[in-house]
């Protein structure tokens, strides 16, 4: 018998922050998630000690009482046919994880395109098969703990499924504050050596992350007005590697530093 021809029950783990979400948006996230075409158990976890996206869904996971689990932010909606869809993808694939993407991707392009390519909002779309897969998320990792997560999950296989969640923007989401440039490159550097302790496979291309992560720091300080320290990051990012966004960006930054430290006289 097939995974899927048991009609499984999917245990769908939704953490909580009034803080950051509207609980009108929250209820219809749930409403979604009461839409899918396979049966459901709906978890919501609060954080009200502001405890963190990564210590909530492990609570989540541990009240889970079924083989799959999926996860879905509060401030999202799935597609109704999101996990008929997935779970059919696993039983055809054999995975023990499956978010949204590529049905053609393969799991070698998978890492690169998590850890360094363009594939970065996938908690909505993940389910897994918890019987194959055994991964918690890092509580230490105040940033990319999904991006762990995911890679972590991955080691069993995963498979794609094409527009599985619709993801929502607000100006109360986590995502929508301002970037601490020095928290970012803190635990940006906890992330990556996580990632190639636990995930071999993206061992090659850290060096493209600390050339994307030095940008980034040079972006986020220009930001700012530190126009010789963005000067300084872009300088590091190019010495890893040569693109042109940190050319572009050192060209931007050395003009603002002239004009407005030096010309002006500024006291930064």
């Amino acid at each position: 018998m097939s995974r899927t021809e048991s009609d499984p029950t999917v245990s769908v783990v939704v953490p909580y922050s009034s803080a950051h979400t509207p609980e009108r948006m929250l209820e219809e996230a749930k409403r979604s998630i009461d839409r899918q075409s396979v049966r459901t158990e709906t978890i919501v976890v609060e954080d009200p000690d502001g405890s963190g996206p990564a210590a909530t869904r492990n609570r989540g996971i541990e009240r889970a009482s079924t083989r799959y689990v999926a996860f879905l932010d509060a401030d999202d909606l799935w597609k109704p046919d999101k996990l008929e869809r997935q779970l059919v993808r696993m039983d055809r694939t054999g995975a023990g994880l499956c978010l949204d993407g590529d049905p053609s991707m393969s799991r070698d392009d998978f890492f690169y395109e998590l850890f360094v390519g363009d594939l970065n909002e996938v908690m909505s779309s993940i389910v897994l098969d918890t019987a194959q897969v055994d991964v918690r998320f890092e509580e230490e990792l105040g940033r990319w703990e999904d991006h762990l997560f995911a890679l972590e999950a991955a080691s069993e296989g995963v498979c794609f499924c094409r527009e599985t969640f619709t993801a929502r923007y607000h100006e109360t989401s986590m995502s929508s504050g301002r970037i601490d440039a020095t928290h970012y490159l803190t635990e940006g550097k906890k992330y990556v050596s996580l990632a190639s302790e636990r995930v071999p496979e993206v061992r090659p291309f850290t060096y493209v992350f600390y050339r994307q992560m030095y940008f980034a720091m040079g972006y986020y300080r220009h930001d700012d007005g530190e126009y010789r320290d963005a000067m300084a990051y872009f300088c590091r990012s190019l010495q890893i590697g040569v693109s042109p966004l940190p050319v572009v960006g050192l060209l931007g930054s050395a003009v603002f530093y002239l004009l407005f430290d030096v010309v002006l006289g500024s006291d930064r």
